[in-house]
């Protein structure tokens, strides 16, 4: 198996630009070979990554920021001999942020905040959160309030949020047999097309 990430600068926890953000991971969301009815099945990367190519195992969207910067990207898993494809399917989906229309993001935004209050029936995470938020900047907002800002997100919101992403220099790690994964020119070349 061959594990592939392409990442790309984010915002730092805090920001207002974290809301488009948390949705632009909502729209992509993630899938596995085999996923049942319920998991993430119509997400971007389940319908265009793993459904398009059976020799993906698993694709999903991921977003993790600090006190003074961030990393938003994809994560994938395929067979050594296909992943150059899965990366070229991956790098075809992040380019297909720019675009997001209403209903997309009606969908994505009850699915984000769907996660965010389910949250608060899990302890451990409810109490990891508070830690996070409160280190990082030094308060805490609730699910509610989150709720409020991922309401206010607009389709130009999420438009600029995925334009700026996709500007900065992509970052790849991959692992595994990684003989057909593309030269990172290569990679980086797919963004400026």
């Amino acid at each position: 198996l061959c594990h592939v990430a392409i990442g790309f600068e984010s915002v730092p926890l805090g920001q207002k630009e974290m809301a488009p953000i948390a949705v632009l991971q909502a729209i992509l969301g993630g899938g596995e070979a085999g996923s049942k009815v319920g998991a993430g099945v119509t997400s971007r990367l389940s319908t265009q990554v793993v459904k398009q190519n059976p020799y993906v195992e698993s694709c999903s969207a991921f977003n993790t920021s600090y006190s003074d910067s961030g990393v938003f990207g994809v994560y994938g898993v395929a067979q050594a001999d296909k992943a150059g494809e899965m990366v070229h399917s991956m790098a075809k989906t992040l380019k297909g942020l720019s675009s997001v229309g209403k209903d997309e993001l009606t969908k994505a935004k009850a699915m984000l905040k769907g996660q965010l209050y389910r949250q608060l029936d899990d302890d451990s995470t409810l109490v990891q959160d508070m830690g996070t938020q409160v280190m990082l900047t030094g308060g805490y907002g609730s699910a509610s309030d989150y709720a409020k800002i991922i309401d206010g997100v607009t389709e130009a919101d999420v438009t600029a949020a995925a334009k700026k992403l996709l500007s900065s220099r992509p970052s790849i790690a991959a692992f595994g047999d990684t003989h057909t994964v593309p030269h990172y020119a290569a990679v980086e070349a797919a963004f400026k097309a």
